[in-house]
């Protein structure tokens, strides 16, 4: 007998494009769920600018497509939920699994069916980042109703101990935890080489939570050691323009024009590329949850330069498969930077070990098969 799941989140219309970490986690998620014969998964997806329609993932599941409504956080989403919970009523599923903390952990919450949700970002950590007054109105309003979700939710995977530590110990979650961490897509595994020895990677939205601005800063002090470096910025520049353009001056006051390239959002296979192409990945955030593009980086093989803070310390074990350095330390980052940079050898060892962890954390079959036995509990009541 099978059991039917109905998972629900921002799932990609074009897996190929895929925008954000909770994406980056539900297609490989999904493909690895569609091959177990005793789960009947359907993934339903609110999106903008479309119409309801039932088409299909890449993996051949159902995916549900339902239209997003607008002045969602003015009227606290219940439009978006109601269709949702429509949907959920005609499946009829036996789990519903719901990514993050927001319209989906609603529809789920509110549903007569068990339910776990996977919290992705902490979105009250997040909103004490917005700049502007219409972006401190959404961000306030999206973390209320993280709170609201919360109390409602009775289940939830952490991705990591920093969710627990946020949700549980600061937010008072009472419900049941159970610890997952995200899955990373096969085709990060199957790289081979170290790069190129002068190009670090950036990968990630220009944002100044994620510490571009920082890390352009590093460059400017590795460059006067290291002429050839080059620094590549995978990820869109539109979210904060005016952080961006701070970005572009410094750039420009700096003479780093040919040292720096934006690439903008990238495809899968494009991103994977960028990873095959890097001798390491630089993380300068000052606030992350778990970082899928830490995870993705471990996969492929590649060091990791990343600040220590929140989450990332779970994934990147000093010393042994990258380097951390306080949050802000511009002299610090950049000796990191060279360090890694300079020694084929010690990039060469700091690779193999991150790709041993991943192995057993992060391959999406071994994330699979601890979800599948999730819903298996939950299904059992």
């Amino acid at each position: 007998m099978s059991i039917r799941v109905a998972m629900l989140g921002q799932y990609p219309l074009d897996e190929e494009r895929i925008v954000g970490g909770p994406e980056a986690v539900i297609v490989p998620l999904v493909h690895s769920l569609a091959r177990f014969h005793d789960l009947e998964m359907h993934v339903v997806t609110c999106q903008p600018g479309v119409e309801d329609r039932l088409t299909k993932t890449a993996s051949g599941l159902p995916l549900h497509v339902l239209k997003r409504k607008r002045l969602g956080r003015i009227t606290f989403h219940r439009r978006d939920v109601a269709s949702i919970q429509r949907t959920l009523q005609r499946l009829s599923p036996d789990v519903v699994h719901a990514q993050g903390l927001g319209i989906y952990a609603a529809a789920a919450a509110h549903s007569p069916y068990p339910h776990v949700v996977t919290a992705h970002g902490i979105i009250f950590r997040e909103a004490e980042f917005a700049t502007g007054l219409a972006s401190r109105f959404r961000r306030f309003m999206d973390s209320v109703y993280e709170r609201y979700c919360l109390a409602k939710v009775k289940s939830l995977v952490s991705i990591s101990p920093y969710v627990e530590e946020e949700l549980v110990q600061t937010r008072g979650f009472q419900g049941r935890v159970y610890r997952i961490e995200n899955p990373v897509d096969d085709i990060f595994f199957a790289m081979n080489g170290q790069g190129e020895e002068a190009t670090i990677l950036y990968a990630g939205r220009v944002l100044p939570r994620k510490g571009l601005l920082y890390l352009l800063r590093a460059l400017a002090k590795v460059r006067q050691a290291m002429p050839r470096v080059c620094l590549r910025v995978a990820g869109e520049t539109e979210s904060a323009a005016a952080y961006f353009e701070a970005c572009r001056q410094f750039i420009k006051q700096q003479v780093l024009d040919s040292a720096v390239i934006f690439l903008g959002s990238l495809t899968m296979e494009q991103m994977v590329e960028e990873y095959a192409r890097c001798a390491v990945l630089a993380l300068p955030s000052k606030q992350e949850t778990a970082p899928v593009v830490v995870a993705e980086a471990m996969a492929a093989g590649r060091p990791v330069v990343a600040t220590r803070v929140c989450g990332v310390p779970y994934l990147v074990e000093d010393g042994v498969s990258g380097l951390l350095v306080h949050y802000g330390d511009i002299d610090g980052l950049a000796s990191a930077l060279l360090r890694v940079l300079r020694d084929s050898q010690l990039r060469m060892q700091m690779g193999q070990r991150g790709r041993k962890m991943a192995e057993t954390r992060f391959r999406a079959d071994v994330v699979a098969r601890e979800t599948r036995q999730l819903y298996l509990q939950l299904a059992a009541g």
